[in-house]
């Protein structure tokens, strides 16, 4: 019976963490309008997932990646109203792999952002380079920038933060041609987003905002 304690199972416990936040866009006539984004992560592999709203409503969220460790909801345009999402818990009810449930909430407050007026994409006066330009967001923690030609992702910013005192009213970006297009022509677009979150430990976003500019390079 010597080693029979190796092969005892050992039970992994099953966590996760649910993070609510709104989402703001200008829809075609140039309205801000909101959403309500959801986003459950776990190391442990999940199966499911469905949130409950404060006003009692049930949607399940599609997984990101075959793992099942993501969890999230793809807005679409009719999801978009010009109301931000009802602040209060929002409750999430995770299924993991060996079948067991589990609930969490993450509690959505009030704040929201508004989308940055991006002021210029231009091009370089040697050509070689291209600047993206815009005025800052009130409240705004951060930015990232994501930059696509097509469906394929070129450029990715992670967040970034404005650090000059006073902070700037206009911000801009500038980065090579050569490495952002290698050579590629087409229509290439700018997606500009600031990130709000809910406190000074930067874990859980409470709003985010995205602008959306194009350029043929």
């Amino acid at each position: 019976m010597v080693g029979m304690s190796g092969c005892e199972k050992v039970k992994v416990t099953n966590e996760a963490s649910g993070d609510v936040f709104v989402k703001a866009i200008k829809d075609a006539s140039g309205t801000t309008v909101y959403t309500a984004i959801h986003s459950v992560f776990s190391y442990n592999n999940m199966t499911s997932v469905s949130v409950k709203t404060p006003e009692g409503l049930t949607e399940s969220l599609t997984s990101f990646d075959s793992g099942g460790n993501s969890y999230f909801n793809e807005p679409v345009e009719s999801d978009y109203v010009q109301l931000p999402p009802t602040p209060g818990a929002y409750v999430y009810n995770v299924t993991f792999q060996d079948g067991e449930t589990k609930t969490y909430s993450n509690t959505l407050l009030a704040g929201t952002l508004q989308p940055a007026l991006i002021t210029s994409l231009v091009k370089s006066a040697s050509g070689d380079s291209i600047y993206i330009s815009w005025n800052a967001i009130t409240s705004t923690d951060a930015y990232q920038l994501k930059i696509s030609r097509g469906t394929t992702q070129v450029y990715y910013q992670p967040a970034f933060q404005d650090g000059s005192t006073p902070k700037k009213a206009n911000l801009r970006i500038g980065m090579l041609l050569s490495a952002l297009t290698s050579g590629v022509t087409g229509t290439y677009t700018f997606e500009l987003t600031g990130l709000l979150f809910e406190n000074t430990n930067y874990d859980y976003l409470q709003a985010i905002s995205t602008s959306i500019k194009e350029i043929a390079l």
